[in-house]
């Protein structure tokens, strides 16, 4: 537990906190786009390694 809490800590300084709550609407939002599951997973590497692939 207290390694996950850490590794959060170090993911939230980086990249920052994702708010929580609903996720309807963001698609009628200017700067939402749709993009391929390979442009995903590129996004999320470093995320990923941030998380220590817990993620």
């Amino acid at each position: 537990m207290i390694m996950q809490i850490s590794r959060r800590s170090r993911y939230e300084r980086q990249y920052g906190v994702l708010a929580e709550g609903p996720m309807d609407g963001w698609q009628d939002r200017p700067q939402a786009a749709e993009i391929s599951a390979e442009e995903f997973e590129s996004l999320w590497a470093e995320p990923r390694r941030a998380l220590g692939d817990s993620a």
